[in-house]
């Protein structure tokens, strides 16, 4: 786990105030460690994609949750493709046929 020191030394160009803001408006869910918050690599991604967002790219705050709330439905979605993809393969050859054929008609 890493904490908010080496967030702000490993992204360079935010403040501790911003971070604690994004976390307070949710944007970045850190785990807790007794009164520290700790972050794992998946905070750290999303705290640099807030940084490109907002102080490079200039997204403005209130398009920022629309478009984390789009990256966490496609995150989920991959999940679940992935699911499904497993599920698919652990079937026999001609039910996997059947799946792909009917995928191939579809609209």
């Amino acid at each position: 786990m890493i904490d908010e020191q080496t967030v702000l030394s490993r992204i360079t160009g935010i403040s501790v105030v911003q971070l604690r803001v994004w976390v307070s408006q949710e944007w970045v869910r850190p785990a807790r460690s007794g009164a520290t918050m700790v972050y794992n690599e998946a905070d750290i991604a999303r705290i640099q994609l807030l940084h490109l967002l907002g102080n490079q790219l200039g997204v403005g705050n209130e398009a920022i949750p629309i478009i984390l709330s789009l990256i966490d439905q496609v995150h989920d979605l991959r999940g679940q493709m992935q699911i499904i993809s497993r599920v698919v393969e652990s079937q026999p050859d001609d039910v996997r046929a059947e799946i792909l054929q009917r995928l191939r008609e579809r609209p």
